[in-house]
This record gives C-alpha cells, structure tokens and sequence, in this order.
C-alpha cells in the first residue's frame, strides 16, 4: 500500500490518520505546530519542506483549503483532490466563477477585483449585502454584513484576491452535503442540517429536517459539482435553502471545501462509514461503499473553548461527570489542544435518539450541563 501524506495535523487530520490507521496504511503528516492534535497524539508528524516531504509519499491530501497552491505546483500529480480543485474552492470569486459557469445555483453575486474600490463596488450592487473576502476567511472571517453604505467605513477598501458580494438571504436552513469521489463516480453522504451561532458550527443534525425533495436534489447537486470538478477525493458542498430579493424559495450552493468537513464528524457514529474511512480509501485505491445511515437521529455538538473555561480549565482534559445522566451521547471526542480560547474548536460529541429534534434537545442539555448549567 503507498504512504499516505497529510497536508496538516489538525483534528480533521488526526481523523483522518486514524482512518487510514485502521486499513494499515503508512502515514505521514506535515505539521509545524507541536502543539497540534496529530504531533501531540502520534507519530510520523514532520516538519519539513515540501520537496523532502513529498518524496516521502505516494499520494496526499489537506486538512484544510487555505494552503497556498503555487509551492504545491511541483508535486501536482500527487494531490488528491487535486491541484486544480484546490485552486477553485481556495478563492471564492474562482469558486463563485466555476458554480455559474455550470449552471449551479448560487445567490446573486459580484466579483471586486483588488484593483476596484469596494466602496463603489457595494453602492452599485445594492444594500443589503454581505463582502466576502476572496482568500482565506472560515468561521465567518473576512466576512462583512453590510446593511447601508454607512457599514461601508469599517470595512477594508481591499483584500487580498479582492471581494465577492453577494445578497442577503432570509435563510430558511443551512446545510452541507459530502460526495466522495474516485476517477469515476461520486457517492454522497445523506444530507446534514447545520445551526451556526456567531458564524461557528454549533450543531449538525442528520436526517436534516427538510422535504425529500430538497434532500435530493441537495445530494444531486453535490455529485453533480465533483463530477464537474473531475474530483478525486472528498468534496463537502455547503448549502442553503432561503429566499432572495425575488421572494422565491430556492435551493442555493454556498461555498465549497475540498476536504472532510466539521458537519462530517457526526458520521463516525452515524453512518456505515464515515466521510474520514471514505477519503482513507479513496487515498488507498480501494472502492467507496455508498454510505447509508444508520437508524434514529443524530446530533453532533461542538465543544468550543468555552466549555473549557466555564470549568476553569486552560486547556487539555474536560471534566465529564456529567455524561453519566446521558446515555444517549454516544461519543465524546477531545482534540487534546492545550489552549483553551473562545470559538476555539476543542472537542466534538455525538448524541443518538429516536428524531432530530430530541436529538438536538439532548445534545444542547449535555453541553449546558458540561458547562455548569
């Protein structure tokens, strides 16, 4: 089997690693930070150039889109997804560019060139709006609501690879879908509900409580998206179901993320394999099964820093006396980071019931009771 490189030692690295981990795979995993999850927790991390690391492995992947595709040039062919893939969902007007092209729904949108002024840019599209910068940006980064041209003076005439503006919907339900692909065909997971509080993944609910029909057509579009992508590998294709300025309900793409997802840990428990076995083998040349969720309800629920100071605690362990009184969490997975901070991704749990909703009520009662409520 070939050595498995990964492009970072997050926690979505480190499940990944235990993926690959679980079919005997070689793995090595590129990390500067000794405080990661992956270097804390297992062998094989490295901090080396890029040359040296790639002629280590036979094939690799990212934990995350935001590294820089130009020094990944050289060793293109050994990227999966691949390079060009990278490029595309790395920079959101490239990204926008590619969903209108083919024909994918999208919210209205314009792109601002670093060279534009945003402020006229803005002033013409028409308010409300959101500015979204072109690079970098997750958790609501790089992102600016703009409800009049007054909201126009605390924002940056420029960023870096420009702006993308975009209306405002009335969201209805945020949602993702993952489709795993090889040089073939795509497979998708069943479709995730998200709730999001300060622009962060709070909960993810699986089914999604929304009509088949969305469900579907969710799913079709996310396959439909790796195939015109030419995808080798995980795509998680973020979603929304909300009404523009028209009034009309519609079904609109967001953005996209080559990768394994946040909204993807609730499949660990929740499905016959999980979005980390999925890319695990797609990296490994062996076949994806479609995955099929398992019975009941699912809810995974983030840990943030939060939780951790509400207990006094800097970081490193939690104090979970309080899953004893819920049976129902099926998991609780910490990512070892050693500093706890507000928003920060600490750990993740799951919790298994009979409907979402009972799902989402338990998991929102086990974290208040972590937390001291």
């Amino acid at each position: 089997m070939p050595t498995v490189g990964i492009l970072g030692g997050g926690q979505l690295g480190l499940m990944l690693a235990e993926s690959l981990d679980r079919l005997g795979q070689s793995v090595l995993v590129l990390e500067a930070d000794p405080d990661s999850p992956c270097a804390q927790r297992r062998s094989g991390v490295v901090n080396l150039p890029l040359a040296d690391f790639f002629a280590r492995v036979d094939v690799a992947t990212f934990d995350t889109e935001n590294p820089p595709a130009a020094p990944l040039a050289p060793f293109a062919d050994k990227l999966r997804p691949s390079l060009r893939v990278l490029e595309v969902t790395q920079h959101r007007a490239r990204e926008k560019a590619f969903l209108a092209a083919h024909g994918f729904p999208t919210v209205r949108f314009q792109v601002v060139r670093e060279d534009e002024d945003l402020h006229a840019a803005a002033s013409a599209f028409g308010f409300p709006c959101i500015a979204k910068s072109a690079l970098g940006g997750y958790d609501g980064k790089g992102q600016h609501r703009l409800s009049g041209a007054a909201d126009l003076s605390t924002v940056p005439a420029r960023a870096p690879g420009g702006w993308v503006l975009e209306e405002v919907l009335t969201l209805e339900v945020e949602m993702s879908c993952i489709a795993a692909r090889d040089a073939r065909s795509a497979v998708t997971f069943p479709l995730f509900e998200n709730l999001h509080t300060r622009h962060i993944l709070d909960f993810t609910v699986v089914p999604a409580r929304l009509e088949q029909r969305l469900q579907d057509d969710a799913r079709t579009l996310a396959a439909g998206i790796a195939d015109a992508l030419g995808l080798e590998g995980l795509l998680t294709v973020e979603l929304f179901v909300g009404r523009g300025r028209d009034g009309a309900r519609r079904l609109y793409v967001n953005e996209l993320a080559p990768r394994v997802h946040n909204s993807g840990h609730v499949t660990r428990q929740a499905c016959n394999v999980s979005q980390f076995d999925a890319l695990a083998r797609l990296l490994s040349g062996i076949p994806v099964v479609a995955p099929q969720l398992h019975r009941g309800a699912w809810c995974m629920g983030q840990l943030l820093g939060e939780v951790w100071l509400a207990q006094g605690r800097a970081g490193g362990a939690l104090e979970l006396a309080a899953w004893r009184d819920f049976p129902d969490v099926v998991d609780v997975y910490l990512y070892g980071k050693r500093e706890a901070r507000p928003g920060r991704k600490m750990g993740h749990f799951v919790v298994h019931a009979d409907t979402p909703e009972r799902a989402l009520e338990r998991a929102r009662l086990f974290r208040e009771k972590l937390s001291g409520g």
